[in-house]
């Protein structure tokens, strides 16, 4: 039996009189996925990590069809028992509640077992980076040049890396020196990438290499898919700028195992992943003296709170910046002790 319609849901619609035959928490979670993905248009992984979360969820309930608040934080508690972290944990309040308000949105619920809890406080965990120098020796010990160019983009231009394997050959403007890419909730910008990135992105091309045709996809019956009907008709093909063996898009998994091949080549003992090189191009930036504004539009956050994390500095570097101060305006300030002044710094890179 084909599963029963569910109203278009939308943000702003108040609660809608219930159904007469209500569904199963899975086949509500069957539609709840399908309206994630093809109306609100959410990324793959997303509507992977909230399907998980909310299939877990699901399973412990063991056949109890009407959750109640009580058994969200029984549920959360017993995640948190099992040693999961404050971020997956509001990872999965997260989900549980854009599930929660959809059903009563569509009238499948009537009240929100998860309306007023409080998510749980974040741990702040420093991003891990590299030093300028183990850049350089990734660099120097990638042979293949599509390796150089992985470590240009996600370094040079602060690329995630779903942006590196979605990016197609017509996002690359040489001439001009910048990359279109989308990066989430399917935003657009425009990151220019440098003299490197531009020597590794014509080594790379002047190769040849195994292409298949894709052709652009958008959700069926979404809003996209009607407005591209005939842009796609015209322009139907999409080649992949980074590709396998067999020609396919390259994978993120690929991605990933070639940062731990370079790294344990070039020496380096950190626990490193793509986005270590995003991280340590945004923090070697502000050290260069980028302002946060500049470095916020280079990496597409929504909101400047999230560059923020960022702003934490090598106590080298912090050291230096500020007993160069110190010798600026030491005809202004009082003379500090040597003692004072190693307290100053060692309290500023606690902050």
């Amino acid at each position: 039996m084909p599963p029963r319609a569910i109203p278009k849901y939308s943000r702003g619609a108040g609660p809608q009189a219930p159904h007469s035959e209500s569904l199963s928490l899975s086949d509500s979670l069957h539609e709840y996925v399908r309206h994630i993905e093809q109306e609100r248009g959410l990324s793959a992984n997303t509507v992977s990590a909230y399907k998980s979360d909310l299939t877990a969820f699901i399973q412990w309930l063991k056949g109890n069809n009407e959750p109640t608040r009580h058994d969200v934080a029984k549920y959360l508690s017993s995640q948190k028992a099992l040693g999961q972290s404050s971020s997956s944990t509001t990872r999965v309040l997260a989900s549980m509640r854009g599930w929660f308000a959809w059903q009563r949105a569509t009238g499948l619920r009537q009240n929100d077992p998860c309306e007023g809890f409080q998510s749980p406080q974040k741990a702040k965990h420093l991003p891990q980076i590299l030093t300028p120098d183990e850049v350089a020796a990734m660099l120097a010990v990638a042979e293949k040049s599509r390796d150089r160019l992985i470590i240009e983009l996600l370094y040079g231009a602060g690329l995630r890396v779903t942006e590196l394997v979605k990016l197609d050959l017509k996002d690359v403007n040489l001439s001009q020196g910048y990359i279109r890419c989308l990066g989430k909730g399917s935003k657009e910008r425009i990151v220019p990438f440098g003299a490197r990135a531009m020597e590794a992105l014509q080594q790379f091309l002047a190769q040849p290499r195994k292409t298949k045709t894709i052709r652009a996809k958008a959700p069926p019956g979404s809003r996209a898919a009607g407005e591209r009907s005939r842009a796609t008709s015209l322009n139907a093909k999409a080649l992949p700028l980074l590709v396998d063996l067999q020609g396919n898009r390259l994978s993120r998994l690929v991605v990933w195992q070639a940062i731990k091949r370079l790294a344990a080549r070039a020496g380096i003992k950190k626990s490193l992943s793509p986005h270590s090189l995003r991280h340590s191009f945004a923090t070697h930036l502000l050290e260069g003296g980028a302002d946060l504004r500049s470095v916020q539009e280079l990496l597409g956050h929504s909101s400047v709170v999230t560059t923020q994390l960022y702003t934490h500095v090598s106590r080298n570097h912090l050291k230096k910046a500020y007993q160069s101060a110190q010798l600026r305006f030491s005809s202004q300030l009082a003379p500090i002790s040597s003692h004072s002044s190693t307290q100053a710094v060692d309290a500023m890179t606690k902050i």
